[in-house]
């Protein structure tokens, strides 16, 4: 009856063993998850900012963060060909030829008022940094595409190369 209570009790061991490794797990998941989440909304709160101004308004927003910090936003495009995104056009940061936000590009090449390190606090005091890059490229004097995207500043990394994807949102904003 002894053999058969300590048999029990490592079978019980290694079971609860397994469903901690879970838990674990999935608190970790559920924070990375909250990051990326967090940078949809920051990206989806830049993109509607500069859809709400005219197309051919010339706008410098303004955002502030928790820490205080103002952040420009600048809401003047150029045309596809034109402007300081690379190839692919637009002002701001540049755009791969599927018309991303091209994350290769370093942080400080991106012009001015088109990148911000926005700085969100969480519960407890808890700061996260999130990379937020944005483009916009004149259609018509009347339209413009807007491009923007965010990821968490210190998101993991492997050989050099981040691989958490960034949020990456695109519209046709117009008057």
């Amino acid at each position: 009856m002894l053999i058969e209570l300590l048999i029990s009790m490592v079978i019980l061991a290694v079971g609860l063993g397994g469903i901690m490794i879970l838990l674990v797990t999935a608190i970790s998941t559920n924070g990375k998850a909250s990051n990326d989440t967090n940078s949809t909304m920051l990206a989806e709160h830049v993109l509607e900012q500069i859809s709400a101004q005219p197309a051919n308004a010339v706008a410098l927003l303004q955002l502030t963060d928790c820490t205080g910090a103002i952040w420009n936003i600048d809401t003047t495009g150029s045309a596809q060909a034109a402007g300081s995104a690379g190839a692919f056009g637009g002002n701001g940061a540049s755009l791969t030829a599927n018309g991303i936000v091209d994350w290769s590009q370093n942080y400080g090449t991106v012009p001015a008022n088109y990148a911000m390190r926005y700085v969100a606090c969480g519960a407890g005091g808890k700061q996260t940094t999130y990379d937020v890059r944005w483009d916009v490229v004149t259609i018509t004097p009347f339209s413009r595409m807007v491009v923007v995207s965010a990821r968490p500043a210190a998101s993991p990394t492997v050989g050099g190369l981040r691989y958490v994807m960034p949020a990456q949102l695109r519209t046709v904003a117009g008057m």
